[in-house]
């Protein structure tokens, strides 16, 4: 009996590990999408008028506080892998020490990735349109922009996870993570369906099931970090000193 309420029962440690997804899932929730849902808030109770000077000041805080996915998400996929797949540290500890350590380049890079979403948005219903119209150049052109946003969802698989483990210009990142979603493009497609079936899953959680909103983010990070992980070990150098000798905890090459 004192071993089934020991530190070191694997029920009690897997259940220590879903917990600590959960309070990531929601951590991150609240740093990606907490610009918009004020927004929505505030236009849609009347708190402000569309078109006014508070309203377009209202959208530049959204914008802002919504580029926050970026280092939210370079902290989550870091804090999933050391933290409960390879139970190094402290789930807090590590999450803020990355969220702070990539926040400059995670909330510019948030900002693009945000940006040519609304661009892509506006653009698709323009072509649709337009095609449905019977235009067949708005057909061709619609066709090129859905192979441009393929290639632009593999980049954004990989970018965040990437930032969260080497040290590189936005320039190389951005350049690292395409290069890689090719390179392995086997792995690519598997993390591209686990990628948008878990926005729909999320998308459609909203109206019909809430709670799983909360679930999904955990469930696809820590999917998503193992065919990531074995890319990843392909470009991680092998140190040849102990960690004892370097002074650094080598927990990645494990």
């Amino acid at each position: 009996m004192a071993n089934f309420f020991s530190a070191d029962n694997k029920f009690f440690v897997l259940m220590s590990k879903i917990f600590d997804m959960l309070v990531l899932s929601v951590m991150w929730l609240l740093f990606s999408v907490t610009g918009l849902t004020v927004a929505a808030y505030c236009v849609a109770a009347g708190k402000v008028t569309e078109g006014s000077v508070a309203f377009y000041a209202l959208l530049v805080l959204a914008a802002a506080l919504t580029s926050l996915i970026g280092p939210a998400s370079t902290a989550f996929y870091y804090t999933v892998v050391k933290v409960i797949r390879r139970e190094r540290s402290y789930m807090f500890k590590e999450f803020f020490r990355s969220f702070k350590l990539n926040f400059k380049q995670g909330v510019i890079l948030g900002f693009i990735y945000e940006v040519l979403t609304v661009l892509a948005i506006i653009d698709f219903f323009y072509l649709w349109d337009t095609s449905q119209a019977g235009s067949k150049l708005s057909g061709m052109m619609l066709g090129a922009f859905l192979v441009l946003v393929i290639f632009t969802i593999f980049s954004v698989i990989y970018i965040f996870p990437v930032l969260s483990r080497f040290t590189v210009t936005i320039k190389n990142l951005i350049k690292w993570a395409f290069f890689m979603s090719i390179r392995h493009i086997g792995w690519t497609l598997l993390l591209a369906v686990l990628f948008v079936g878990s926005g729909v899953l999320m998308y459609l959680s909203f109206f019909y099931m809430p709670p799983l909103m909360f679930i999904m983010p955990g469930i696809y990070m820590i999917l998503a970090s193992f065919p990531m992980e074995r890319i990843f070990k392909r470009y991680m150098p092998v140190e040849e000193v102990s960690d004892e000798e370097s002074g650094i905890d080598q927990w990645y090459n494990e």
